[in-house]
């Protein structure tokens, strides 16, 4: 696994709240963690945010990579300082059909903004973008998150996107890889189950993340039943085909384990997406007692594989 090398811990956590506590910070000094990622939660306003992140990476004892969840329109971490309601995906989807000039325009501003944000707070990645498929009568955690219900728009605006990002100096992550467009439940609280056929997924849904060239890629917590019994997150049929058929060569990190689409307990939610293949675990709720804990599960997971 690549996020093993120099004994770094395969896992990013999510932290309580705007400012480290004492067992954060313990946890932090201890252990060689692979990142951090920032919610809502964790911002005041940007002076305080960029002091967290400071601190975070002043007391670790690597170079933690820090990410944010941020997507512009409802999925903005930065809603009490800022809104950007109007800069959806399907915004953006709608506006490369219609009006090609202005799609440059409003994407190059959308961009440099961030940037120019997420640079000034030390943040070097962000879960952008959505290479989701939109579909109309499947569950609304997608829809506008969504460029287009055209696979070749999603994978052409996704390749852009993440060109622009990466050439500025910020890793992506596209998500929610194969494909979380079909599903008419909410992966955050209930596991959806797709019952498309192999040949449909792969003409549409899957297309649409075929050769992206982020740095990070995501994996859905989602069954698809036709391609294997096990949930995507816990698949090494369904990494295979990401790595071979999806053709993505960077890393794969989980959705949020977290999540109540995994019902499992919490050392199979953290060994199994690295036995399927998965490169890093994503851990967001901030619950010390749970990061104590994998740590511990990684660092055993770790001595037997090194």
């Amino acid at each position: 696994m690549a996020a093993f090398k120099n004994k770094i811990i395969p896992v990013i956590f999510g932290l309580h709240g705007q400012f480290l506590n004492n067992d954060e910070i313990k946890l932090i000094k201890n252990n060689k963690i692979y990142g951090f990622i920032i919610f809502e939660r964790n911002i005041l306003n940007l002076v305080q945010l960029k002091k967290l992140i400071k601190h975070i990476k002043s007391i670790s004892p690597n170079d933690p990579l820090i990410m944010i969840d941020h997507e512009g329109g409802r999925v903005n971490r930065f809603n009490k300082i800022f809104s950007q309601k109007k800069y959806t995906a399907e915004y953006f989807g709608k506006l490369y059909l219609i009006d090609r000039k202005n799609f440059y325009k409003e994407t190059s501003y959308f961009i440099d903004f961030n940037v120019s944000i997420f640079k000034f707070l030390g943040i070097d990645t962000v879960a952008y973008p959505v290479a989701d498929l939109k579909y109309k009568k499947t569950h609304k955690v997608i829809g506008d998150r969504s460029f287009s219900n055209n696979s070749r728009i999603v994978n052409k605006l996704c390749e852009y996107f993440i060109e622009k990002y990466q050439d500025k100096g910020i890793n992506c992550i596209a998500k929610h890889a194969p494909g979380h467009g079909l599903a008419v439940v909410d992966s955050h609280f209930k596991l959806p189950i797709v019952e498309e056929n192999k040949e449909n997924l792969f003409k549409k849904d899957f297309l649409c993340f075929k050769n992206l060239r982020s740095k990070f890629l995501m994996i859905a917590h989602i069954k698809y039943i036709f391609l294997d019994f096990k949930i995507a997150t816990y698949s090494s049929k369904i990494l295979t085909l990401i790595r071979k058929k999806i053709n993505f060569k960077g890393l794969v990190m989980t959705d949020d384990i977290c999540m109540k689409a995994l019902k499992e307990n919490l050392k199979t939610k953290v060994t199994q997406p690295l036995l399927a293949g998965c490169d890093i675990i994503l851990h967001c709720n901030g619950n010390i007692n749970e990061m104590k804990k994998i740590i511990g599960i990684l660092k055993k997971w770790m001595s037997q594989k090194i």
